[in-house]
This record gives C-alpha cells, sequence and structure tokens, in this order.
C-alpha cells in the first residue's frame, strides 16, 4: 500500500478529473489530518495541500539510481545534535517512511547503530549513511489545466555520533553536506556539544534547520501546562539564537579587522579613495517559527510538524489566509472568538480577553496536550474516541479500549502529524541541492584549500562551482570505512546474478548463503531472526544441517575475514565510473611538489550507501554521497580524487578540524608471534577511524591515541575482534602531563639523584644566598675552546596562554620557514599583530611591555619543542645567524655550532626533567657566546707535524662532531638544570566537565567531583525545570571510571560530557618540596606526614618510563618477619 502525499492548489468545489480516485480520497484524509507545506496561495478560496510519498512496501534501489543524475533534485544533509538527544530515533522515522523497517519499530530497532556496542549502549559511535526517496506533486494555479506535476526527490542523510569521544565523526560527515538537521532536546536545551555542532554547520556553510525534539518530556516529566510549555520554548529558541549571534558576532569584528588594515595598505600606498564597509545582514541567520525553520517534534512517539502546517489546517476554520496565519501562530497574538480577529498583545481590545492564550498555545499546544492526557498521562478512553473520530482518523476501537494508551498514542500522531513528513518537507524546501549549495560553499573551502587559490585550473573551479557531472572529476573523501571484503563479494554477486537473470543456485550455493545469513541474524540478535518471507529459522532439521555445514567448513581451513577499505566521499564534479584512473592526493599534497603525497588508482567499486547495506553503482555523477572502492594502500584517513589532466589540486583534503587524542595505551598480543597481525590491525584501525592515531615508542611499544575512555574502549574492542583478530592486552592509559617552572622568591635549590638522566647529583637542600639568587637559572657551558651562558626564566602566563593559543599560527610559520623564509610574508605581520593585540588586552603596561620583548621577532631563534611549542629560544649574544623570522641575521662573528645549541634546546624542551614529558612557558636566552682559536693556543710546530695526518684520516672533522654533539648534550643538561633552579611545576592534562542533574543528586555529583581532585567552576539552575547544571573541571588522569562512577551514585540521573579543555596547574606544589623552616618542621616534621599529591603524580610516570624513583625497594633488610602474627 502507498499512501500518496502530494502538492498543488485547487478549488474546494472541485477536483481535476486527471487525478486519480485514490489520490482523491488521500486528497480529504489530508483535508483532515493536516499534512500541509507552505506554498504560494493564489486566491482566498484555494487549499494547497502537501502530499509525499510514504512506502510500505521499501523503495527500489533502481528509483534512488535514476534520481542520482538531477542533482537539483537531491538534497545532502546530516543530523547534528548533543548526545541522546535522538538523533537515531529521528532517523529510524525516516526510514519508516521509506518502508525500510516498520512504523512500529522507529525509535526501538535503531537501524543506523549497525554496531553490537551501539545497541548495547544506545549512542551511535559511527556516522553512518543512507538514502531516503521521498515525493512530492505540485501543479500551476487553478486557472492552468494541466495535471499535477510530480517530482522525486533523493535525499542522503548521514546520522553522526554526539558523543564528544566521537566528535570527528561530525567533522567528516558536515563537509558531505550542505544542510543540517539540528536536534535540541527541549528539557535539557543547549549543552555543550550542541554548541560545538551548531559551530560545526557555521563554519561548512550549511543550512540548519532546528527540531526541538522530546517536547513529550515537557508533558509526561516536567508536567507543564501548554502555556509554561511555550515559555520554555521561547526561552530554548533564544538560547540557540544567541549562540547562533555569537558566530556572527566574531566574523563580524574578523571582517572588520579585515577592512582596516586594506584601508591602512591603501593610505599608506597613496591611495586615498576609501572603500566603505559592507554590513552583513543577520535576518537569515536566526531561527524562527514564522520562518519554517523550526520543527517542533517528538521522535520516539513519531510526530513533528512547523508553523506551516497547522496554519493550513486552521486556515478554513478560523477564516484567515494561511500567509497571515503563519505571521501571527507564533508570538504574543491572541484569537478573539467574538469578532474573529487577531489581536497583538498590546492592543487594548487584547486587554478585555480574560485567561487570554496565545494562538500557538490555543490552537496546537492544547490539542497536542490533550492527546497525551487522555492516552498515557490520565488515561480516558472516551476522551480518545472522540479525537480520533474529531480528526477522522482510522484507529481500530480495541485500541482506542486498550489499557497502555502508548500505542493509540503513536498511532494518531503518526496519522495526524507524522514527523518523517514535517521533515522532509522542510529539507526539500530549506536545504539548497547542490547546483545552488556549492555556489556557496565552494569558495570558502577552496580558499583554504592548497592549489585551490587562483592557481586553480578555471575549468575546474567552474565544474565545482556548478556541480558540472560533464566537468573534470573532484572528489572528496571524508574518511574510509573497514568492510568484510567477504560481504563485498557477496553483494555484488548477489546483484551480477539479478542483473544477468542467471539460473538458480546450486545446492551448496544455497546453502551457503543461508549459513551467511544465520550467522549475520544470529549477531544481530532473536529479535532479527526472521526471513524477508516471515518464516522464521525454527526448523530443527535446517538448523542440524546447517551446524554440520559449519563445521565442515572450519575444519577445511582457519577463516580469517579481510578488511576492505571503502571512502566516505562526496563528489563535487565530473563523474565517478568503476574501471576509472583518477589521481589520489594525500593531505600533505602541496602543488608547489605535485609528485610528492600523489598516487595514481584505479576505481574497482562504487557503492550507494544504505546504512548496513550496499548498493553496486557502475557509476556516480557530482552532487552526490558514495562509497569508493579501490583505496587499499592508496590513503592514510582523507583524500582528494582528482582527473589526470588536473592532478594539482585542490587538496580539499588538508584542512583538517579534528583535535589531537588526548588518551593513550601501549597494546601488544598474548601470544608474542602474532606482532605481525597486530600491526596489521592496527593500521587498519588508524586508517579506518579519522580520531586514531597510532605510533612506536622509543622502547618499541606500539601506542594506541584516542580521543577519551569510550572511544577507547571501542577501539580495542574493534582492533581484538574485528582488525587484527588477536587477543591483546593494553596497559594502563596513559594521559600526557606538561612541565613548568614558577618564581617564587626564596626558592629553594633541589635536585634527586639521577633525576635528568644526564647527572648523578645527590638530593641536596641548600638555603640560597642574594649572590646565588641573582644567578638562578644559569647554566655555563665550557667545552675547552667554546663557552656558552645560557638563562632559563619562566614566561609570564600571558605569555604562555598567548603561545597557546597562537599554536597554529606558530606552525604556520614554522612551516612557511621551512620552505622559503618567511621575511615579509604576512604570517610575519600576523604574528607581530597577535602579539601587540594580546599585550594591548593586559591591564599592566609593565606585563604588555614584558610581553612585546620577550617575542620580539628580532630574537626568537626558535619555538620548542618540535619547532611549534610554547617555549621559546631566544638569542641576545648577537652571535646566532639563523633566525626564525629571518633568514640571516647580522651577527658580530660566524659561529659553526649554532645549531647545536638549537638541537639542544628542541631535546629540554620535549623531555622535561621531571617526567620526560614537555615543557610549557620557558624561556631560554643566549646571553653569550665565546669561541677560542686553539689552534693559536697550540705550539705551530705540533700543528704542522699532525696537519698532514689529520687531512688523511679526517681528524679534523672527527673533532668538529665530537664538538657538536658534546654541545647539544651540555645545552639540553644546562637548560635542564637551570629549569631545576626554580620551584617546578606539574600541568595536568583537563578535561572541562558539563553535568546536568536534578537538585536531589547534586551532593553526590559533588562529592564524586571532590573525590577525583574536581572542581566546581559554575553551577545553573535551569529555569523551567528540575535540572541544575553543573560545570566542573576534571584531571584526565582522574577521570576514567568517572562517568560510570556517577551514574551509580546517583542511580542515572547525572550524566556527565567530558570535553578537553587543555593544561592547567592543579596542585601549586613543588614535587620536590620538603619542611625545611622551623615552623614547617614543627608543624609536619621532617618526613612530611601531608601527601605530596605532585610527587605522586611524578613517581607514578617515572615509573611508568623506567626512570629513577627516591623510594627504598627494602626497608629493615635484617628485620625478622613473622608471618602468623
Amino acid at each position: 500500500m502507498i499512501r500518496i502525499l502530494t502538492k498543488w492548489t485547487f478549488n474546494t468545489g472541485h477536483i481535476s478529473t486527471a487525478v486519480s480516485s485514490e489520490i482523491k480520497h488521500s486528497l480529504r484524509s489530508v483535508l483532515h489530518f493536516g499534512h500541509f507545506e507552505r506554498g504560494e496561495v493564489t486566491t482566498p478560496i484555494s487549499v494547497l495541500v502537501t502530499i509525499g510519498c510514504l512506502c510500505d512496501n521499501m523503495v527500489n534501489p533502481e528509483t534512488l539510481k535514476r534520481l542520482q543524475s538531477h542533482p537539483d533534485l537531491i538534497r545532502n544533509i546530516c543530523i547534528l545534535a548533543h548526545v541522546d538527544h535522538g538523533k537515531t530515533t529521528l532517523s529510524d522515522s525516516l526510514l519508516a517512511s521509506n518502508g525500510i523497517i516498520s512504523q512500529n519499530m522507529a525509535g526501538k530497532l535503531r537501524y543506523l547503530d549497525s554496531r553490537p556496542d551501539e545497541q548495547i549502549r544506545g549512542i551511535t559511535m559511527e556516522s553512518s549513511a543512507i538514502s531516503l526517496y521521498f515525493k512530492v506533486a505540485s501543479r500551476s494555479p487553478p486557472l492552468e489545466t494541466n495535471g499535477p506535476q510530480i517530482k522525486e526527490y533523493l535525499i542522503n542523510l548521514i546520522d553522526s555520533p554526539g558523543h564528544i569521544d566521537f566528535s570527528s565523526e561530525v567533522s567528516t560527515a558536515s563537509r558531505l553536506c550542505d544542510g543540517a538537521l539540528v536536534l535540541v532536546d527541549a528539557v535539557e536545551g543547549v549543552l555543550s556539544q550542541t554548541v560545538t555542532v551548531l559551530r560545526q554547520a557555521w563554519v561548512e556553510k550549511l543550512k540548519p534547520v532546528l527540531v526541538i525534539n522530546k517536547i513529550d518530556r515537557l508533558v509526561t516529566e516536567l508536567r507543564l501546562t501548554p502555556m509554561e510549555a511555550y515559555i520554555h520554548l521561547t526561552r530554548l529558541i533564544e538560547q540557540v539564537n544567541a549562540v547562533m549571534g555569537s558566530f556572527f558576532a566574531v566574523d563580524r569584528m574578523q571582517e572588520d579587522l579585515k577592512w582596516r588594515e586594506l584601508q591602512e595598505q591603501k593610505q599608506n600606498s597613496g591611495d586615498d579613495k576609501k572603500d566603505e564597509f559592507v554590513e552583513k545582514s543577520d535576518d537569515d541567520l536566526y531561527f524562527n517559527p514564522e520562518l519554517n525553520n523550526i520543527i517542533f517534534a517528538s521522535a520516539i512517539d513519531g510526530w513533528g510538524f512547523n508553523i506551516s502546517q497547522f496554519a493550513s489546517i486552521f486556515e478554513r476554520k478560523l477564516g484567515i489566509q494561511r500567509e497571515k496565519l503563519e505571521k501571527v501562530l507564533w508570538g504574543n497574538y491572541y484569537f478573539d472568538p467574538k469578532t474573529k480577529r487577531v489581536l497583538s498583545a498590546g492592543s487594548s481590545a487584547a486587554k478585555t480577553l480574560k485567561n487570554p492564550k496565545p494562538l500557538f498555545v490555543q490552537l496546537v499546544l492544547d490539542n497536542i496536550w490533550k492527546i497525551y492526557k487522555s492516552s498515557v498521562v490520565e488515561r480516558d478512553s472516551e476522551q480518545s474516541s472522540k479525537i480520533v473520530s474529531a480528526l477522522n482518523l482510522k484507529i481500530s476501537p480495541a485500541m482506542i479500549k486498550a489499557k497502555d494508551g502508548k500505542p493509540l498514542l503513536t498511532a494518531i500522531f503518526n496519522q495526524w502529524i507524522p514527523i518523517s513528513v514535517s521533515i522532509l518537507l522542510s529539507v526539500i524546501e530549506k536545504v539548497n541541492p547542490p547546483t545552488i549549495a556549492q555556489r556557496e560553499r565552494i569558495p570558502l573551502i577552496l580558499e583554504s584549500a592548497p592549489g585551490g587559490g587562483d592557481g586553480l585550473n578555471l575549468k575546474v573551479r567552474d565544474a565545482m562551482l556548478c556541480c558540472d557531472r560533464l566537468g573534470p572529476v573532484v572528489s572528496y573523501v571524508s574518511k574510509v570505512i573497514a568492510i568484510p571484503e567477504e560481504e563485498i563479494l557477496r553483494k555484488k554477486s548477489d546483484q551480477e546474478e539479478k542483473e544477468n537473470n542467471r539460473t538458480p543456485m546450486s545446492a551448496i550455493q544455497e546453502r551457503t548463503r543461508r549459513a551467511r545469513e544465520l550467522a549475520a541474524n544470529l549477531q544481530q540478535g532473536p529479535s532479527d531472526m526472521v526471513a524477508a518471507g516471515g518464516k522464521g529459522y525454527d526448523d530443527e532439521e535446517d538448523i542440524d544441517d546447517l551446524d554440520a555445514y559449519f563445521n565442515q567448513l572450519r575444519a577445511e581451513s582457519p577463516v580469517i575475514v579481510k578488511e576492505k577499505l571503502i571512502g566516505f566521499a562526496r563528489v563535487f564534479s565530473g563523474t565517478l565510473k568503476v574501471g576509472q584512473e583518477l589521481y589520489i592526493l594525500q593531505p600533505k599534497f602541496d602543488p608547489a611538489n605535485p609528485e610528492k603525497h600523489r598516487e595514481k588508482i584505479v576505481i574497482s567499486d562504487l557503492f550507494l550507501l544504505m546504512g548496513r547495506e550496499l548498493v553496486s553503482l557502475k557509476e556516480v555523477p557530482a552532487g552526490n554521497i558514495v562509497g569508493i572502492g579501490g583505496l587499499d594502500g592508496k590513503i592514510l584517513k582523507n583524500g582528494t580524487l582528482v582527473s589526470l589532466e588536473h592532478g594539482q589540486g585542490p587538496n580539499l583534503a588538508s584542512r583538517n578540524n579534528i583535535g589531537a587524542p588526548i588518551v593513550r595505551v601501549a597494546v601488544e598480543p598474548v601470544d608474542p608471534t602474532k606482532l605481525d597481525q597486530l600491526e596489521n590491525g592496527l593500521k587498519l584501525l588508524n586508517l579506518s577511524d579519522p580520531m586514531v592515531q597510532v605510533s612506536v615508542a622509543e622502547n618499541g611499544a606500539h601506542i594506541l591515541m584516542t580521543a577519551g575512555e569510550l572511544h577507547l574502549e571501542r577501539c580495542l574492542k574493534d582492533l581484538k575482534e574485528r582488525f587484527a583478530k588477536v587477543d591483546i592486552q593494553a596497559s594502563e592509559p596513559i594521559v600526557p602531563y606538561r612541565e613548568t617552572i614558577v618564581g617564587h622568591k626564596g626558592v629553594i635549590e633541589q635536585t634527586i639523584g639521577n633525576t635528568t638522566n644526564t647527572t648523578n647529583t645527590n638530593t641536596t637542600t641548600t638555603n640560597i644566598d642574594e649572590d646565588i639568587k641573582q644567578e638562578q637559572g644559569v647554566g655555563k657551558i665550557d667545552l675547552g675552546g667554546i663557552r656558552v651562558r645560557l638563562r632559563v626564566e619562566p614566561l609570564a602566563s600571558e605569555i604562555t596562554k598567548f603561545l597557546t593559543d597562537n599554536h597554529e599560527k606558530i606552525e604556520a610559520l614554522v612551516r612557511e620557514y621551512s620552505k622559503n623564509g618567511i621575511e615579509d610574508t604576512w604570517i610575519q605581520k600576523a604574528f607581530s599583530e597577535s602579539v601587540n593585540e594580546s599585550a594591548s588586552r593586559l591591564k599592566s603596561k609593565d606585563n604588555a611591555e614584558k610581553l612585546r620583548n620577550a617575542l620580539s621577532l628580532e630574537n626568537i631563534v626558535a619555538f620548542g619543542p618540535r619547532r611549534t611549542g610554547s617555549n621559546i629560544l631566544v638569542d641576545r649574544s648577537g652571535v646566532i645567524r639563523h633566525r626564525l623570522f629571518k633568514q640571516e641575521h647580522e651577527s658580530k662573528a660566524r659561529f659553526a655550532y649554532e645549531e647545536s645549541i638549537v638541537t639542544g634546546f628542541q631535546l629540554a624542551t620535549q623531555h622535561g626533567p621531571l617526567t620526560a614529558e614537555p615543557m610549557e612557558g620557558v624561556m631560554v636566552v643566549v646571553d653569550s657566546v665565546v669561541e677560542e682559536d686553539e689552534a693559536q693556543e697550540s705550539n705551530e710546530t705540533e700543528t704542522r707535524e699532525k696537519k698532514d695526518k689529520e687531512e688523511a684520516t679526517g681528524g679534523d672533522r672527527t673533532w668538529n662532531m665530537n664538538v657538536s654533539g658534546r654541545l647539544i648534550s651540555a645545552t639540553k643538561e644546562k637548560i635542564l638544570t637551570g629549569f631545576l633552579d626554580w620551584s617546578p611545576r606539574l600541568l595536568l592534562a583537563m578535561y572541562e566537565c558539563q553535568i546536568q542533574a536534578p537538585g536531589e543528586v547534586l551532593g553526590k555529583v559533588y562529592g564524586v567531583l571532590s573525590r577525583r581532585r574536581g572542581k566546581v567552576l559554575q553551577e545553573e539552575m535551569r529555569e523551567g525545570t528540575p535540572f541544575y547544571l553543573v560545570t566542573a573541571s576534571l584531571p584526565v588522569v582522574e577521570a576514567f571510571g568517572f562517568s560510570d562512577d556517577i551514574r551509580k551514585k546517583t542511580s542515572g540521573a547525572a550524566n556527565p560530557q567530558l570535553v578537553f579543555s587543555g593544561f592547567e596547574m592543579v596542585v601549586d606544589e613543588d614535587p620536590f618540596w620538603v619542611p625545611t623552616t622551623e615552623e614547617e618542621l614543627e608543624k609536619l616534621g621532617e618526613t612530611a606526614d601531608r601527601e605530596n599529591i605532585a610527587k605522586m603524580y611524578m613517581e607514578k610516570v617515572r615509573k611508568r618510563k623506567g626512570l629513577s624513583v627516591a623510594e627504598k625497594v627494602v626497608e629493615n633488610a635484617e628485620k625478622q618477619r613473622t608471618l602468623k602474627r
């Protein structure tokens, strides 16, 4: 059965004879059900009816293939939201409209959550794509005699995760789409990840449609009245619009700054002509129900609507034109039943009304609340029967009288205001097709892509802007999906068999097919163990036969499932074809060196992505989302496919918005002989997950880096069960630290034995007098003919913050320097402006001047570690020629070993003295470099005698190499020793934690936070709800098991969301501190009974890394121990 839903204008007294009787019946039903879409009405007596195709049977894939050739009929959208705000439930409702799943299973099956752990946890971990079919018919105004024009649409939908650990999946999904459905929980409101996904949509220039989901919770949980719910929804929309406004304000400030800089350049060049600053309007930026870019919904109950739909329903009843009713249905407008007029809130007539209700409350929310009240809140069969009769719905009397009103509730809403209709119609109306969307988005994408600027071939640019299927191929592969090769081969074989109309399969082939199907169903669980025809696999004879066949297969050979990599891609121009030869550009591809990071590939397969299923394709034109085969061994996480004749770009894969992973573990196989399988598995995992990073430590251990605890758990599961297929054991989670110094007066110089692994100094405690204080942090190097004086100082917090915040600029700066120097380039100017801007924000003039002097362009030699960190090497000796901002510096004399000093600085800042972790906020100043000529001080005769021998044996070169190596080691050692002259501190990696919980469990939440050394930053009560939003900071090292702990303590009432926020000094304590003053000794004793938290963290890391720790392995070795006591 197919329920038709179409769109055209017709006179109420006449229905065109061109319309079939089935459609006539549907039209009458639709007038009662209220399936309407905004459109143009030509006369007051005309009614616009919107009808879409809701198929009870699954759409034929051939129909979807046909629509791929019409980009104007394609919509590419993704679903974005905070975790547990209803994304996958909404997807189920949309899938049910295409007959992919049953309408009764929508919200329960979670079809796009195809992983078992996704089903168990109830959250999405991987983005999934599926193509949907939707039919809309429209007819010209009544004066025209043409029949209804039917339009079919292909909607490519991507469901993305909401958990912060899988934010990389959101980034990969958003680049492929042109629009986004942004879901917000009506009760929880705007949370941290909501802001993140809104920012992602803003950055990628996606057309957002706001879906306020879970409105049923306002009725069933909060028990709000319709008027209270209206006020609550109004505030929620204001919160979302405030976030969007903040994005607009930031962009406006940046554009204003660029405009001022341009005017200054023109003025300096003598051009007096001034350009006017063009203000951009933000009218279409915000969400407004009147604009029909907001959908009010409850995905779990299957209903949703926008303002236009209810305006169409009440148009005839109120006698008000639909266009006018749309403008007043939301807001402080009231209906006067006596005069049948709509009154504004400020009018005198409105003040005379008794208990006035806004139109939205009176016409919309009151009716929805009545359905909930009669069905589930206060079960009333008689009231439910009246509602069903008034809406002219087809619902059985048994369902109306049943004790459980939930099925009745769902049945009413599915026939009255189904969510799939409102969502899909809003997508078609508000989201642009690729032909229009790419004209708006492509310039922004090309602006930041190497090879996408003025040097890009105009033919390629025009093809991308116009979504030209006949132009050069440009396709962006956002991520790689690993799928068992056996499954792909089976799908291709089945499809070829169907296309070629082959004879039936042999018995062994049929048994093999049935065995595979049974295995797949067993993995999905008992609920899925039903064949397409409705007959279950419950025949004992069949099962015995299949078991015997399974045993036979196992006996013949061990099954090792190979994974095949499928690229998750968007075609921006051209047409992809099977067997086509293309270039794949890696993320590091640079058009200046086109032969590097570029390889040829041959497309082996093309797939239409249908969630759990793959449908083979022969070609895919521009504007579509597709799966691409043939990338094995040629791609690393993402890449760009281009035609062979245009192999220089653009490189769309260079733009990376994915943050660095924070949690690391060392993995190894339980059976050491299977190390090769583990390494291959790690390679596959690294390719298939955008966030994962894999490296090999200095000791040979394989390090797996992930975004968080949940992400780590999923990766280890995939590694064991899918990619490596070996038992593995993982170390305790490893979290990064940072080391810094603070300048306290009266600081005590303290060291521990072998702390820096370069000296064997014993632990000492000495008071530093005034003379020594002046030499604090100073290191002197004397290598005979070379004397260097170094000084280590702590950077001011403002400077450190600046370096951390501008990490990307520093990285770009160093990258530019490595290519061709950066003298007089835009990076140099941008860096200088950033320094001046940061200095101008400081209240203290002294600190501002200190910031400018420390980051003086002329004196900075390098940043560290890895030449991009938040530590700086400054040369004030004038000897080092190479500077970061200049290729050559006019030095007093040439110093041949300046690179040795820079290398020593990089090594020291990479491995600090406390835990061998990177330093932060440290400045190393080279005060003086003195180089003496040893050859002149030696005996001239001996020099002549040795000259020939040194030339023959390369002795001079060997001596230079020895000096270089000794200078590197000495520089590193002196920097580490100078570091310890100050008061060292450990910086802990921190999470910003947001917890939403009711007031009765706040005490338990605070208890869990305090035990894990968390700190509450803010507590805010959500107005209109019983929930509090608690914002806290929590050390990453203390966060493992935190989510489970807080759920147990609060019985599931609180659910934390953890976002990495940087490094912070949680414990302002020297890890080497011991009592020294008379007061401290009297209070704490010589051993300091109080626990030194910083020392505890430091020793844990040192033990893990195999560094020396100040603890006794054996105490009282001669003391006898009696086990019985």
